[in-house]
């Protein structure tokens, strides 16, 4: 059946038929810890059961009805959304973490009438072609036409890097907080409160990518919340349904206010049926959120002694490894043991690993001792 798909990934040698909880099973019975989770899609584990049950319920009453009507899920979602913020934004929703980047980055040029875009080296923001142009990373830049000649690469948590590129045609910055597929680097906070600063200055709009670092993965509800700043524009997806196609752009009220109604619009996103897989998950997130540092802890406690392995990078279930050999070959021993993290980042030093936030602590034992038995 696989020849009538189109050949652009790098699969897995696995048919998965089945998953429950951090678990999932292959077609040959076997079964699998899973800290990968769909690439950071996951981040209840498999089907949860409030969201099971909710997505059964909702699809039972109303599977979709476009945006030309209103629906209680959709509105229901947005609100609960909204409190998690320390400001007032309106949400847009939307398909795939891609397209909630290209929707803010279309606000962003309508909003200060300028074009340009700075982004960051080994930064990844979809595979729009508008996306494409912000991903810092030059493979990604081989589609024509590009929008390479709107977008400056400045050095990721190095502000003068992106005074370098600022100027008064700087419609936007645009970053992940954490880079995930460039190996997980952190920036020291005064980084963020000083480009948001900056751009306030200029005039320009600072948009955090919380694709993977928001939805709670990271303890607090944003990254930005962290670090203490407030941006005009915050994108997430991922994790925000449990797996069901939706993604969301909060877009700060004093921007939110000139967007006229035909401005931009989007079919699938924001249906019923997603929305209560939405909303069912962010009521499950609130249960454990507090879990994610307990997680984090013990997988930094249990690597410490393991030959061959380095520091740990990230935050909350947002993890990465530092590995002495390329972190490919590790991955692949990993998974002969029955045991699924992401594949080598950027980075090829760096492994990545996506725990479920309500991981249980003998979950967490599980693949820490895989980790010490193919690094022995």
């Amino acid at each position: 059946m696989a020849q009538h798909l189109l050949n652009t990934y790098h699969q897995l040698p696995l048919t998965i038929t089945k998953g429950q909880g951090s678990y999932v099973w292959d077609d040959q019975g076997h079964k699998y810890l899973d800290f990968y989770g769909g690439h950071a899609v996951c981040l209840l584990g498999h089907c949860p059961p409030t969201v099971t049950k909710a997505i059964q319920t909702q699809a039972e009453t109303l599977i979709f009805y476009s945006n030309v009507v209103a629906t209680m899920p959709n509105q229901q979602l947005a609100a609960a959304l909204a409190e998690t913020f320390d400001e007032d934004y309106k949400v847009f929703f939307s398909n795939s973490g891609s397209e909630a980047n290209e929707t803010a980055l279309k606000i962003a040029r309508k909003f200060t009438g300028r074009s340009e875009i700075i982004s960051f080296h080994n930064a990844w923001h979809g595979r729009a072609v508008s996306t494409l142009s912000v991903t810092g990373y030059e493979q990604q830049h081989i589609f024509e036409p590009n929008m390479l000649a709107y977008t400056h690469f400045a050095d990721f948590g190095k502000i003068e890097s992106v005074k370098k590129h600022l100027s008064n045609n700087t419609a936007a910055v645009i970053l992940e907080p954490i880079q995930s597929i460039g190996g997980l680097p952190e920036a020291e906070a005064n980084f963020f409160t000083e480009l948001a600063e900056l751009c306030k200055q200029n005039g320009t709009l600072l948009i955090f990518d919380e694709v993977q670092t928001g939805m709670g993965r990271t303890g607090d509800w944003w990254y930005h919340q962290t670090v203490g700043v407030t941006p005009d524009m915050v994108t997430t997806a991922k994790g925000i349904a449990s797996g069901v196609p939706l993604s969301a752009v909060f877009i700060h009220e004093d921007i939110a206010k000139t967007i006229a109604k035909g401005e931009h619009a989007t079919t699938f996103g924001g249906g019923a049926l997603a929305c209560a897989a939405g909303l069912a998950t962010f009521e499950e997130i609130q249960k454990f959120r507090a879990n994610t540092s307990v997680v984090f802890n013990q997988i930094k406690a249990g690597i410490k002694n393991i030959p061959g392995i380095g520091n740990i990078r990230g935050k909350g279930c947002l993890i990465g490894i530092e590995t002495e050999q390329p972190a490919s070959g590790i991955v692949e021993l990993l998974r002969a043991k029955k045991i699924l993290v992401g594949a080598a980042s950027g980075d090829k030093h760096v492994m990545r690993v996506f725990a479920p936030m309500n991981s249980s602590e003998t979950a967490v034992a599980e693949f820490l001792a895989g980790l010490a038995e193919v690094c022995e």
